[in-house]
């Protein structure tokens, strides 16, 4: 979930912005920031990231800026190729699961992007509508891959650990379920270098990452 910490409505900014456009003494960024911190979206307890990493079998990533719990699902029992090129899971084909409370902190917001092989998207709606949650898109990413990809985005709200549990139901069936990938090895990854001319892409973008 790529959404901020701070989040005022869009009415909100535009009427401080006419406000302060009438007085003229700050401009529109400032008063971006100012809305900003006045919308302070709540911590997650730690109580809550426990239970919400246990109920997903996996350890996430919180943070702390954005107050919002992050969980990786990537399809590692996937084997891409685009145009007959093996490509990384870690390139565009990992899945997560992100919960966050809302301002007023008497909810929480779960989004989620989900890795689907065709035949996998149908079953997946039918399991997430039937545990309580919505689909928010059915859409790809990418042309040429081979097995053909698609991505559903899950969306729910409501307490963050029953977010979780509900969550937990939808995919339980699927690859995206800790317990149903494949048991990793201690086989290292292969970098981007190894992928990629990571010297000539930054002198065609013309910068670094």
């Amino acid at each position: 979930m790529n959404d901020y910490k701070h989040s005022p409505s869009r009415r909100t900014i535009l009427k401080m912005g006419l406000f302060v456009a009438g007085s003229g003494l700050i401009s529109l960024r400032s008063t971006d920031t100012l809305a900003r911190s006045i919308y302070t979206t709540p911590d997650l307890s730690d109580a809550e990231i426990q239970a919400i990493e246990k109920i997903f079998g996996k350890k996430g990533k919180y943070n702390k800026n954005e107050a919002t719990h992050n969980t990786s699902f990537p399809r590692n029992d996937l084997n891409i190729t685009i145009k007959a090129r093996p490509i990384p899971i870690s390139f565009g084909f990992g899945g997560w699961t992100a919960i966050k409370r809302t301002i007023d902190g008497k909810n929480a917001v779960l989004m989620s992007d989900c890795i689907l092989l065709q035949e996998e998207v149908n079953p997946l709606i039918s399991a997430a509508l039937e545990a309580g949650l919505e689909i928010g898109a059915i859409h790809n990413h990418f042309f040429y891959e081979e097995p053909r990809i698609f991505y559903m985005h899950l969306h729910g709200m409501g307490n963050p650990v029953e977010l979780a549990q509900k969550y937990a139901n939808a995919i339980a069936g699927t690859k995206i379920a800790v317990a149903n990938q494949p048991i990793q090895t201690t086989e290292v990854a292969k970098s981007a270098d190894q992928f990629f001319n990571i010297t000539e892409l930054n002198k065609i973008i013309g910068m670094k990452p």
